[in-house]
């Protein structure tokens, strides 16, 4: 409990816009997810909840923290195997790792799942109940989108467990959700190419593979499954 109270009490107070996890029993359900003995990928460690219970069970932690304060404050707190990484984790690169985890921040949730996909980590995060529904979304329903389908063509997603606001510091204005994700053969090859054509497809989710020339399929767009869309991709301009 010590470790907690230097992480709530000793740095941070007035950086209100950031939701820091704080609940003990939360930090340790998440950390559990990771294996032992690993190298592991933390982004946005913050007041370091997770930073110092991954460290005492992990060979290597690489936190990646965009805050000059919050990173240097880690330096002089964490213990050895902590390497801090000060910068924006949409922009610096990313050491070699066997593990992703994150409490991702809200503003950046969609483009750095996008960079986790391309990397096809294991992982275990933290993100928006909302964003969860998306990860795990059918096809057909409202939630199911391009995320969806980037995240789905590396992944296979688990929606593990639901955190109440209370667990953060300050406690934002929805529930969270840890998600588990697990990597899968990819579905495609290319998959900046399947981006590309993914976000242009589902531009127009609710228009039918015959109105897009696609197909004479009637189907819409948000209907189609992952290996159907994979097969538009693959036959469309020459894939």
């Amino acid at each position: 409990m010590a470790i907690y109270r230097w992480v709530i009490e000793g740095v941070g107070r007035r950086r209100l816009s950031q939701h820091f996890l704080v609940d003990p029993s939360a930090a340790e359900y998440i950390v559990s997810l990771v294996p032992p003995g690993l190298d592991v990928i933390e982004v946005g460690p913050g007041r370091g909840a997770l930073t110092f219970p991954l460290a005492a069970k992990s060979r290597r932690v690489y936190a990646i923290e965009l805050d000059r304060e919050l990173a240097e404050w880690l330096r002089q707190m964490a213990p050895p195997n902590v390497v801090v990484i000060q910068g924006d984790a949409l922009e610096v690169e990313w050491p070699h790792a066997d593990f992703f985890v994150s409490n991702i921040p809200y503003a950046v949730t969609s483009p750095l799942l996008l960079r986790l996909a391309s990397r096809r980590l294991p992982a275990v995060v933290t993100v928006q109940r909302e964003v969860a529904h998306r990860l795990a979304a059918a096809p057909g329903s409202g939630d199911y989108g391009r995320l969806t389908i980037a995240v789905r063509c590396h992944y296979d997603v688990e929606v593990l467990r639901v955190l109440p606001p209370q667990v953060f510091a300050p406690p934002p204005k929805v529930y969270s959700a840890v998600v588990r994700l697990t990597p899968r053969a990819p579905c495609v090859e290319d998959f900046e190419g399947f981006q590309r054509f993914t976000a242009w497809l589902f531009s127009a989710r609710r228009k039918t593979l015959r109105r897009l020339g696609l197909s004479p399929s009637t189907k819409r767009v948000y209907q189609l499954s992952l290996e159907e869309i994979v097969e538009l991709f693959r036959t469309s301009a020459g894939h």
